[in-house]
C-alpha cells in the first residue's frame, strides 16, 4: 500500500504531534513531509490528517494506520538485526544521533576506528540534542544516541532503553578574552550577574539549562543574545561582548578572542549511550565499544 519511509512519517507527526516536530526527528522539512503524507493519503484511499489550529491531527483512518505502522517499524528494525546475525559478519548501517560538544569531540575518533577496524559497518552522524535523541531513538530513527545528563537537570530516562556511560564533563564560563575575570582560575555566576548572556535558542534543553543553572547561583541571568552552535556562541562572546556558560568539551573549538575557565562551584554531567533495550545488531554493539573507548582515551 505505501513505502516504509512515508509510514515513518506518519508515525513521526503521531509521536510528535506536528508536522514542524516530526520534520526535526526525521531530518527533513514539514513541506516534504506534507507532500509525502499527500500520497501516502492517495495510496489510502482516504484522508489521514485534518488542520487543527496551528496544527495538525490525525483522522480516525490516520490513527490506525500509525498505530499499525508502530508495529510496522518494530518488524522491520528486528528483521534487520535478524538479517546481520545470520550473516556471521559485523556489518550494516548503524543511525547515530549525539550532541554536539561531544561531535566535536571523541564521536569523530570513535568512528574513524570503527571504519578500520569493521569496514562492513556504515555508521552515519546525525547532531541532534538529547530531546530530539531519545524520542527518535524511540522511534527507529537512530540506533544509538550520545546524549548529555546535567547533575543540576537530570535527563528523564525512557523505558526500554539501555545507558552505557562515557565519560564526565563540567560547565565552563566564557568570557572575551578583555574582560576583567579572564584571567581567573575559576568563576563565580554571582560575579557575573550584571553581564549580558548569550545562549541556545529556546525552546531547548540547553537554553534551560544554563538559565537554571544562573537561577540556582542567585541570578537571572540578562539573556540579549539566542544562538545555535557553540562556534556561533563564541563569536558572539568575542564580537559582543557577552558572556556564556557551555560544557568544557565545547572549550576545544573556542577561538583565542575568548578565555574559558570553571563555574565555581563545579557542576557536572555525564554523557552516554543510550540504545534500544531490546537491540541486538553486532554492528550497533560495536559502534557503542568503540564510543565507549574514544570517551575514556579523549583527551589523554
Amino acid at each position: 500500500m505505501s513505502n516504509v519511509e512515508r509510514l515513518r512519517m506518519l508515525h513521526a507527526v503521531w509521536r510528535r504531534g506536528s508536522l514542524a516536530a516530526a520534520a526535526e526527528l526525521l531530518h527533513v522539512t514539514p513541506s516534504a513531509i506534507s507532500q509525502q503524507l499527500t500520497k501516502l493519503e492517495r495510496e489510502a484511499g482516504t484522508g489521514l490528517l485534518v488542520r487543527h489550529g496551528r496544527g495538525v491531527r490525525l483522522t480516525p483512518a490516520g490513527l490506525l494506520l500509525a498505530q499499525r505502522s508502530d508495529r510496522v517499524l518494530a518488524e522491520l528494525r528486528a528483521a534487520r538485526a535478524d538479517l546481520d546475525s545470520l550473516t556471521g559478519e559485523t556489518t550494516g548501517v548503524v543511525e547515530i544521533g549525539a550532541i554536539p560538544s561531544g561531535v566535536h569531540t571523541f564521536i569523530a575518533p570513535a568512528l574513524t576506528g570503527l571504519a578500520v577496524h569493521h569496514p562492513g559497518i556504515e555508521a552515519r552522524l546525525h547532531e541532534v540534542e538529547p530531546e530530539v535523541a531519545l524520542p527518535a531513538l524511540a522511534d527507529g530513527v537512530f540506533d544509538v544516541v550520545v546524549v548529555e545528563s546535567w547533575e543540576n537537570l537530570p535527563l528523564t530516562r525512557p523505558p526500554a532503553t539501555r545507558w552505557t556511560e562515557l565519560r564526565d564533563d563540567s560547565a565552563m564560563i566564557v568570557l572575551p578574552a578583555g574582560h576583567p575575570l579572564a584571567g581567573a582560575d575559576s568563576v563565580r555566576a554571582g560575579d557575573l550577574a550584571d553581564e549580558i548572556w548569550v545562549a541556545w535558542a529556546r525552546p531547548t534543553l540547553a537554553n534551560a539549562w544554563i538559565r537554571q543553572t544562573l537561577r540556582e547561583r542567585g541570578i537571572e541571568p540578562i539573556v540579549r543574545h539566542t544562538v545555535s552552535g557553540f562556534g556561533t556562541q563564541f563569536a558572539v562572546v568575542a564580537g559582543l561582548g557577552a558572556v556564556t556558560l557551555v560544557p568544557g568539551m565545547a572549550t576545544t573549538i573556542a577561538p583565542p578572542t575568548v578565555v574559558c575557565a570553571p563555574l565555581e562551584p563545579v557542576l557536572h554531567r555525564q554523557l552516554y549511550a543510550v540504545q534500544p533495550q531490546g537491540e541486538t545488531r553486532p554492528a550497533v554493539a560495536e559502534c557503542v565499544t568503540a564510543l565507549v573507548e574514544a570517551a575514556r582515551t579523549w583527551g589523554s
